[in-house]
């Protein structure tokens, strides 16, 4: 069958419009896959505000809640308590230990006097010493003359004796004082040794030339002072238990400090986690809040990466007010994994990293948590 010419020009000019549809049709889905993901980015730059939050725990303490006085939904200015703890074995932990720092003090107090008693009689038994050495000194060099002359007289009888120039009763008296006067001076200097025992030579020779006992070092003075010295140990043993204590006492202090939660700021709680009675760990978060300081948070691509820098301002429009308002970017962070965008690329798939970005905004009039702020980022 032979088709007219006119018939198969027509059959052409359908055939390429319809090839153009399809490839008008492919360009301009290709064309909305890529406007896909840049408008998603976009989109992306929108974000909730969102107050800041805080879980008010109590630090380092825990124990039985004996006082709640705010509900959900109370505003609470900085400082105020939110919550307290039973105190009461806080309270007896630091009587007990105050009890023991003052037997401590006391016991501390007693071995200083014994010390300074005993040093006290050291001194005193140390003088006394020296002046019965003096006086046993002299005594001594008595002796020591009475010895001499009495030496002299028994020598000049026992000269004379042989002669008939004395009779035999002087001479044997004579004799009979010569061993007196020995044994008296022997008993002295025996005296003497005994006042003096552990004195050095030096100040021996000393009390000899003249007669003065003073500064003299004696054993027995040196080991009472020694034993004085020793108990003084005793000393630093207390002390030390003392300051171990002290330093307790001070932790115990602390401790009763923070049996009272206080909010840390002016706050809106949103909700009291335990009930009056109920029991309370360390750190374990008791009261929400909701403070007056807001912020948003958007997610912008690599490539928009270096516009926002930290400490920026940067413009916010609030689509509910109509109005903008001007807000601090506070940090720069990588979003989590699932914010990251596939984009199709000449190479083939390939991912799009995101970018956290949180932005102080100032608390204004009308702005309420949960808002839709558009922060203008430009690329």
């Amino acid at each position: 069958m032979t088709i007219p010419i006119k018939q198969k020009k027509d059959i052409v000019r359908t055939s390429a419009g319809f090839a153009a549809v399809l490839v008008l049709a492919g360009g301009l889905i290709w064309l909305g896959n890529r406007n896909d993901a840049g408008s998603e980015v976009e989109r992306l730059r929108s974000g909730i505000l969102t107050a800041h939050q805080i879980k008010a725990a109590f630090q380092t303490v825990g124990g039985r809640v004996v006082e709640r006085p705010y509900d959900e939904g109370a505003t609470v200015q900085a400082g105020t308590v939110l919550m307290r703890l039973d105190s009461t074995d806080v309270d007896l932990a630091i009587e007990s230990t105050e009890a023991q720092i003052r037997q401590a003090e006391a016991q501390m107090r007693l071995v200083q006097e014994s010390v300074e008693l005993a040093l006290a009689q050291a001194a005193t038994a140390e003088r006394s010493q020296w002046r019965r050495i003096e006086a046993a000194e002299a005594a001594r060099k008595s002796a020591e003359a009475a010895f001499v002359r009495a030496q002299a007289e028994w020598r000049r009888a026992e000269d004379l004796f042989p002669k008939g120039a004395v009779s035999r009763s002087a001479y044997d008296a004579a004799k009979a004082a010569r061993i007196a006067a020995r044994e008296a001076l022997s008993s002295a200097e025996r005296s003497v040794d005994v006042l003096a025992v552990g004195a050095p030579q030096t100040d021996r020779v000393r009390l000899v030339k003249t007669g003065s006992a003073e500064g003299m070092r004696l054993d027995e003075i040196v080991n009472a002072r020694r034993a004085a010295e020793t108990e003084r140990t005793q000393l630093e043993v207390y002390g030390a238990q003392r300051e171990g204590l002290e330093a307790s006492l001070r932790q115990l202090r602390v401790n009763a400090s923070r049996l009272e939660l206080v909010a840390p700021e002016k706050a809106r709680v949103t909700d009291v986690l335990y009930e009056k009675g109920e029991l309370i760990s360390p750190a374990a978060p008791a009261v929400l809040l909701e403070t007056d300081r807001f912020y948003v948070d958007i997610y912008v691509s690599e490539a928009s990466l270096g516009t926002p820098r930290e400490g920026m301002v940067v413009r916010c429009r609030a689509p509910a007010l109509e109005r903008d308002v001007e807000g601090t970017v506070r940090l720069i962070d990588a979003a989590p994994d699932f914010a990251d965008l596939k984009m199709v690329r000449e190479r083939g798939q390939a991912d799009l990293k995101l970018f956290k970005v949180r932005i102080d905004v100032p608390r204004t009039e009308g702005l309420l948590a949960g808002m839709t702020l558009d922060v203008e980022v430009q690329s």
